[in-house]
């Protein structure tokens, strides 16, 4: 009984894993994680639970979504997990330093995840809605990727960044960098937060032009294929 169980709980798996469903189940996590988790809780370590809670369904969703290669899906989840275990010490300790190594880790997971999904959702063959669900998520590990990069930037030198009066509501600001990095993700630029140090200006001007080319080229290129080949 225990063995049919485990065989039918391995094939529902499976068959999200090796199928692009897992890129609706990112795509959801994400907006989920970035647009309400964020919002209501400012970001905050001492909200840690609820946060790592949703930042460790992301870890998961992404190994799914990530890639059906086998080394490419061991390399995703070791990463993963030394970006959680890293995460819930933060969580737990709340040290700078500690800050510093998750941030880090989870910037080389969102990298990872960026280059391994690009290659899923933009392989040859036939396209579909949930590769195109799989494309916007990409954009937004885009955005959490470079929240992540400023966040360290950050913590090695808080006079990286200006923020106007009343901007700032949290230490360390993780979710004003969230909100920054998609306000110059999508070149909106209100200026209540400014790049001041030179590293911090390049990797906002990169950012802006990653912002710009991608749904307008890569996206926008994936929408036309779908239409002039729609999945029957």
């Amino acid at each position: 009984m225990m063995w049919r169980n485990f065989k039918k709980a391995r094939s529902k798996w499976l068959w999200l894993v090796d199928s692009d469903r897992g890129l609706a189940a990112l795509l959801i996590f994400l907006t989920l994680y970035i647009f309400i988790v964020y919002p209501l809780l400012n970001g905050e370590v001492s909200q840690g639970g609820a946060v790592g809670v949703f930042y460790s369904l992301i870890l998961m969703a992404g190994i799914t979504a990530t890639s059906t290669h086998h080394t490419a899906r061991i390399s995703i989840v070791i990463i993963a997990i030394i970006a959680l275990a890293s995460h819930w010490t933060n969580v737990l300790l709340s040290g700078r330093v500690d800050h510093m190594i998750s941030t880090a880790a989870a910037a080389v997971f969102f990298a990872l995840q960026v280059w391994h999904l690009s290659k899923r959702v933009f392989s040859s063959g036939d396209v579909n809605v949930y590769r195109i669900l799989g494309a916007v998520a990409v954009y937004l590990v885009l955005g959490m990727l470079w929240a992540n990069l400023y966040l360290f930037l950050y913590l090695a030198s808080p006079d990286a960044f200006f923020f106007s009066p009343g901007t700032q509501s949290s230490e360390p600001p993780m979710s004003e960098m969230v909100y920054f990095s998609f306000v110059t993700l999508t070149t909106i630029g209100y200026g209540d937060i400014v790049a001041v140090h030179p590293f911090a200006r390049s990797l906002v001007t990169l950012e802006g032009l990653v912002g710009q080319l991608y749904p307008a080229i890569l996206i926008a290129r994936l929408v036309t294929q779908y239409q002039q080949h729609p999945k029957k």
